[in-house]
């Protein structure tokens, strides 16, 4: 009797030794949480769904120090084709655009009206791997039922960069998705956040 009650007892350790080496595993494969980047150049594809806004493509710079955004890319005003730099400025909360045309240059500011993601990321639950571009990437979610928005976050497992984020408003029927390229985690140069002085001057409210 004793010889098989020790038996059963070293085959309960065993599976218990087995579940916890199993569950360490598990845990071991789940990263630790993202992080959003204190400062950044990307390049971006946004996509909006469930309206008729067409897709924008262009360049990001970010820097918390001075908690000032910046975008360049292509947009379209009066109907024309215009080169466009627009810096928001979080402190004062004022964005600054500045159009570039053939021999014209053109700058007006108004309040922010508009929200960036600067996610809070701290409580997104991890949902496995996925790739992107062929890239690998781990996929976080957050879910809002109180207000129907769904946050999924996507970022490189090699450099734990951001390379997609997804937004879904049930209430609303919006959802939008942000594609990141070519992303330099590094500061850029300060003075890309200022409207240099003598277009600064010109500029009216709109």
């Amino acid at each position: 009797v004793s010889t098989q009650s020790t038996g059963k007892n070293e085959m309960q350790a065993s599976i218990i030794i087995f579940l916890s080496i199993l569950v360490l595993a598990v845990v071991a494969q789940t990263p630790s949480k993202p992080v959003w980047p204190r400062y950044f150049s990307a390049s971006v594809a946004q996509h909006h769904y469930n309206n008729r806004e067409p897709p924008r493509f262009f360049r990001w710079f970010y820097d918390s120090a001075k908690n000032k955004d910046r975008f360049d890319g292509i947009t379209e005003v009066f109907g024309e084709r215009t080169w466009a730099q627009v810096i928001f400025d979080h402190t004062i909360q004022r964005e600054y655009v500045v159009l570039y045309q053939p021999s014209t240059v053109s700058c007006y500011y108004r309040n922010i009206n508009t929200t960036l993601p600067k996610p809070n990321l701290a409580n997104v639950e991890y949902i496995g791997t996925a790739l992107i571009d062929d890239l690998p990437v781990y996929h976080w979610i957050e879910t809002d039922r109180a207000r129907g928005i769904t946050f999924q976050y996507f970022e490189t497992i090699r450099y734990r960069e951001p390379k997609r984020i997804d937004v879904s408003n049930d209430r609303e029927g919006r959802s939008e998705t942000w594609l990141f390229y070519e992303f330099d985690a590094c500061a850029q140069d300060p003075e890309l956040y200022d409207v240099p002085l003598f277009i600064r001057a010109t500029c009216t409210s709109f």
